[in-house]
């Protein structure tokens, strides 16, 4: 009786959210590379939908796999669709209900050049700040060639802008609903190819760790949501929700930081098993990698979370094993309510290194009064706003040209920054030999 109580607290307080929209469906564009291309659409679970991709020419291309998943207490489920594509071309994503077209959008071409990343990186956005919704058109304005959503991309566990609720997998999934109806980039023309992690609150609870009692059914409610689930065309899944996506000269690592992480101090925050992961893949690369977390991996100077200051040990660790590996990284993470540039000395990695945190994109913020960290390059505290990154992999160096924007398109920042490669070119080439000799074929399934 208590949980149903709850239940109808939590729902009531939901009606002063936004409206939920009906007049489009709610598509995310996924895993999209050379080969193929991922999406997930929100629906009523009792429409019965169908899905192509045709190109300029007129030619069709039917799924190769597609899946329904949907919860009995719920009336929404998600489609999923993946497709293989010819990158060269450009398609649009058609939608039929009864053989009627209902929706269209034109599909994100996702990465144009192998040495080149246009990224969106984003966290922290919240369907109770429904009134900075705008910048999701200056982020689009910018056209990115694939978003990150890094974290607390649903507050699952919030009834309100500034209290918590006790959650259940009831609760996270009708969040996840609420904010794929209510967030405008679903809704948008022209689709961005998109890449999500969690953090604590779409995780399903406020500062959650690894002895959160829901922490499955929230794996798979946020692996239902997101369209990256079927796709195993440079996208190598991993421990939780995090894996590599390999795009052209680029490795991103997306690390969960949540399903594995300790209480205690002297623990571990990522886990054995994908801590070892993770290690065993960079050893593996020397392509420019970026390393990706909800939280901040370096922290040890705010009381907030952060790998160096929730687990300082295993963190010490952590800086240890990377010094010793000579694949070029860059951390980027969110969580903090704001954006800032972190550089450390050579002396802590042996080469250039550098953490972009990227917070928030509609949510709360704060003064402009900023902690006193050693490391800030520079910050941005008092406004909502994302960050850019171009990646380069030129002349054995890597260039990230990184602008941090305002709701309005306005540049709060901008810096450039460069992270030496030994032998790029000559590594880069053999890399991709690697890794594209070896094709993985799947069974074609349609349900």
């Amino acid at each position: 009786m208590k949980i149903y109580c709850l239940i109808i607290l939590f729902l009531v307080s939901c009606s002063r959210l936004p409206s939920k929209r009906t007049d489009k469906l709610s598509i995310i564009q996924g895993v999209t590379n050379t080969k193929e291309v991922e999406f997930s659409v929100v629906a009523k679970k009792n429409r019965i939908l169908r899905f192509e991709l045709r190109d300029e020419a007129g030619e069709i291309i039917n799924p190769d796999e597609t899946k329904i998943i949907t919860r009995d207490f719920s009336d929404y489920g998600v489609h999923k669709a993946l497709f293989g594509r010819d990158f060269k071309k450009v398609y649009n994503l058609y939608v039929y209900e009864n053989e009627q077209i209902i929706d269209q959008r034109l599909v994100g071409r996702g990465q144009r050049e192998e040495s080149k990343l246009k990224l969106a990186v984003v966290s922290c956005m919240s369907d109770f700040y429904s009134k900075h919704f705008k910048i999701w058109d200056a982020l689009s304005s910018k056209n990115p060639e694939y978003l990150l959503m890094i974290g607390d991309n649903v507050y699952a566990d919030q009834s309100s802008a500034n209290s918590y609720t006790l959650t259940n997998p009831e609760i996270i999934w009708e969040r996840y609903v609420d904010a794929r109806l209510r967030y405008p980039i679903f809704f948008q023309q022209k689709l961005i190819p998109t890449h999500g992690l969690w953090d604590d609150h779409d995780y399903g609870l406020n500062n959650g760790n690894r002895d959160f009692k829901y922490k499955d059914e929230a794996k798979d409610i946020f692996e239902a949501f997101f369209a990256q689930e079927l796709s195993d065309d440079d996208w190598n899944k991993s421990n939780g929700v995090g894996g590599l996506l390999s795009l052209g000269d680029f490795n991103l690592y997306f690390l969960d930081g949540r399903s594995f992480r300790s209480q205690e101090k002297e623990g571990s925050h990522l886990g054995l098993d994908q801590t070892a992961w993770f290690y065993s893949k960079l050893r593996e690369e020397i392509t420019p990698s970026l390393v990706i977390k909800g939280d901040q991996f370096f922290g040890g100077y705010h009381s907030y979370e952060s790998f160096e200051g929730n687990h300082p040990e295993n963190f010490q660790a952590f800086v240890t094993e990377l010094k010793q590996m000579t694949t070029p990284f860059v951390f980027i993470s969110g969580d903090r309510h704001l954006s800032e540039i972190m550089q450390f000395p050579r002396s802590l990695f042996g080469r250039p290194s550098f953490e972009i945190t990227s917070s928030p994109l509609h949510s709360k913020t704060f003064s402009e009064e900023v902690d006193d960290n050693p490391w800030r390059v520079v910050a941005e505290k008092a406004k909502v706003n994302f960050t850019m990154i171009e990646n380069q992999a030129k002349d054995n160096h890597w260039f990230l040209d990184v602008e941090n924007i305002g709701e309005n398109g306005e540049v709060n920042y901008r810096r450039e920054l460069a992270v030496y490669i030994k032998d790029l070119q000559d590594n880069l080439k053999e890399t991709r030999k690697r890794r594209y000799g070896k094709r993985r074929y799947r069974r074609i399934r349609r349900k």
